[in-house]
């Protein structure tokens, strides 16, 4: 559990900014990629004010990150993100296509007080793929190429906090490190809600990442880190599956999705927390146009919760104080299957209201309470590990980095 006083173990950001030094900075800009352009700069944006702010210390600020990974369709070079980061940094950066070569050592070398250097995609190295413990990923190429050359590491890539890998837990092993103020802000608010132990504190928790929900809302309840869970996106379907007798066809579109296994799971946890798991009363189809259709009556795969659904999860976050909203409610690339997400999204404003994973982002800049929320996570799957009570491995690392070169 993250409690405050773990936090505080941790060094702070500014412990690490001095002039003249060599910065290694851990940032997670990984970003939705749309006909070749960022989708969305969430990340990159909040990212940016960490790297500006260290520029302004006048550190020497070398920049670790990734793009996607190696096969998949948005694994690309991070010279796409260089004018993202300008933009909302304010000023120009470096890009080298190197990570550990002499161009990119040279480079580290002969940067001046207050420069940015974007080291290209981590994730072009193969050991950067292997998760193992820090003492080991402290001896990777990477580590063993870079931290001679830097005098500190900051990490504040709170969504790949989860990772176990050389870039991630390999540096606090062997130099001085501390948080950045993204991954601090992230661990902070995730305290709050630990320590207030599901008092008042409703989880809606939707998208497509079912073992890792399923884990979280089991985890979250049994502790009584929140006090109940409302499900929805293709969560609530397969809890849909499991709590109601549905269509033959229903049945066939869960297993063409691969995800018919899931519903014996989402039957125990029904079963053993009975009315703390709020389920779908009825679902939003395609049948030209949006068609709302009762639970039982489903013949083709859902893309949003109905309306009866959007009424009763409004009943609840009224009842609640503290919401943490994860993943979305239906298929919002199709705005007519956005309704769900933003109308709940929306009621959860009026709470203490916790935004966790970038479509669940997105679709509060759509709604309009970006504002308005109490914390919005740079985290999607860390998002939902962590509230679901795993090791964060980052953290780990740091505390030990912690143990070894501040402790007074």
């Amino acid at each position: 559990m993250i409690t405050g006083e773990i936090i505080n173990r941790v060094a702070s950001f500014d412990k690490c900014l001095k002039r003249g030094r060599v910065v290694f900075t851990r940032v997670d800009i990984n970003s939705p990629i749309s006909g070749g352009k960022i989708a969305d700069e969430f990340r990159i944006r909040a990212h940016a004010q960490t790297l500006r702010a260290a520029s302004d210390a006048g550190a020497r600020v070398v920049v670790l990150a990734h793009q996607g990974r190696p096969g998949q369709d948005d694994f690309t070079s991070l010279e796409l993100h260089k004018p993202y980061l300008e933009k909302y940094m304010g000023r120009p950066i470096k890009f080298v296509d190197d990570i550990i070569g002499p161009e990119a050592r040279r480079q580290i070398k002969e940067l001046g007080d207050g420069e940015v250097l974007l080291l290209e995609n981590v994730r072009a190295l193969s050991e950067e793929l292997v998760e193992r413990v820090p003492e080991a990923q402290a001896k990777t190429m990477l580590v063993r190429k870079l931290a001679p050359l830097g005098n500190y590491f900051v990490f504040d890539g709170f969504a790949v906090a989860h990772r176990s890998q050389p870039s991630v837990v390999g540096f606090p092993v062997v130099m001085p490190s501390c948080m950045g103020p993204v991954f601090e802000r992230e661990l902070r608010a995730l305290s709050a809600v630990f320590e207030r132990r599901g008092r008042g504190t409703l989880l809606i928790a939707g998208g497509a990442k079912i073992p890792e929900t399923f884990k979280a809302i089991e985890r979250l309840l049994a502790a009584d880190f929140v006090e109940r869970a409302a499900v929805g996106g293709l969560v609530g379907i397969v809890f849909a599956a499991a709590k109601y007798a549905i269509s033959g066809a229903l049945k066939q579109e869960l297993e063409r999705l691969g995800v018919l296994p899931h519903v014996e799971r989402a039957k125990q946890l029904l079963e053993k927390y009975k009315d703390r798991i709020h389920v779908p009363l009825d679902f939003a189809i395609d049948h030209n146009g949006r068609i709302e259709v009762d639970v039982h009556s489903l013949a083709k795969a859902p893309l949003d919760v109905g309306r009866a659904t959007i009424i009763h999860y409004k009943e609840l976050i009224g009842e609640s104080e503290i919401v943490i909203f994860s993943g979305p409610m239906g298929y919002i690339e199709d705005e007519r299957f956005a309704t769900g997400t933003i109308e709940l999204i929306r009621a959860a404003a009026a709470r203490r209201l916790i935004i966790g994973g970038g479509h669940t982002i997105m679709s509060a800049e759509r709604a309009g309470v970006m504002d308005r929320a109490y914390h919005i996570s740079t985290g999607g799957r860390a998002f939902i590990q962590i509230i679901g009570g795993e090791e964060i491995p980052a953290l780990r690392a740091l505390l030990l980095s912690a143990e070894k070169f501040w402790r007074q």
